[in-house]
């Protein structure tokens, strides 16, 4: 079992729902509380076709600034602070492209990570240093899903948060 496991769609679809719920279930956190903190700190790896709608066509720019580095395969961006965050938020800390079907993966399944039959949780969402996925962690965890939670340095972290190269 693990990353590699090919599970039934009836109960991938049904864990992909939950996790749907869950990440619904904090987006009022997100904005009140922690004020899109994944979006403002940290790196981003982007697949190549991800970069021109998360950078708002601001590729070549950002990547002369330092903050949009090229990676064997994919890209790496740099969201360091309040005055550096992800270029597609909004001075109210809202995501110009969540709605967008171009948007990263990452962004999308961020702070939690479906693989086969595991499931990541990202210690750098504040959300789930505070438990509030609990009840959906329980769900997935009476399917027949393995939790991990990575410590705060644990490579496990590493999974979507690269450094620059």
């Amino acid at each position: 079992m693990g990353a590699n496991t090919i599970l039934p769609k009836e109960l991938v679809d049904k864990a992909n729902l939950i996790a749907d719920q869950a990440r619904n279930s904090i987006s009022r956190y997100c904005f009140e509380e922690c004020h899109a903190y994944c979006c403002r700190k940290g790196y981003l790896v982007l697949k190549p076709e991800e970069v021109d709608t998360v950078t708002q066509g601001r590729k070549d720019e950002l990547i002369k600034k330092g903050i949009l580095k090229k990676l064997k395969t994919d890209y790496s961006l740099f969201m360091g602070n309040y005055d550096q965050p992800c270029p597609s938020m909004d001075e109210k800390c809202m995501c110009k492209i969540h709605k967008s079907p171009f948007r990263s993966k990452v962004c999308g399944d961020f702070p939690l990570f479906i693989e086969g039959d595991l499931v990541r949780l990202s210690i750098r969402c504040p959300a789930v240093k505070e438990n509030l996925l609990f009840p959906f962690v329980k769900q997935l965890q009476e399917l027949g899903f393995k939790i991990i939670k990575p410590d705060a340095f644990g490579a496990l972290e590493l999974y979507n948060v690269k450094l620059v190269n």
